[in-house]
């Protein structure tokens, strides 16, 4: 695709974004809550744990593979 190694991942990200294997559905994280989710933490600091180190980034985290029925 390209000589920039992170460019060429991006680009195969999109692609299987944008056309999964047949067998598979993408499914993607409502993120209508968010908001709502910060506001309560902010309201409870300290019911609010330590985030856990997890280098996931944002774009994996949100979208789960799901078997093709």
């Amino acid at each position: 695709m390209g000589d920039d190694e992170q460019e060429s991942e991006v680009a195969e990200w999109k692609q299987y974004i944008e056309d999964p294997p047949a067998n598979l559905v993408i499914a993607e994280d409502n993120d209508d809550d968010a908001a709502q989710a910060m506001d309560w933490a902010d309201r409870h600091p300290r019911q609010v744990a330590e985030p856990d180190e997890d280098d996931t980034p944002a774009e994996e985290a949100a979208i789960h593979e799901i078997p093709g029925r």
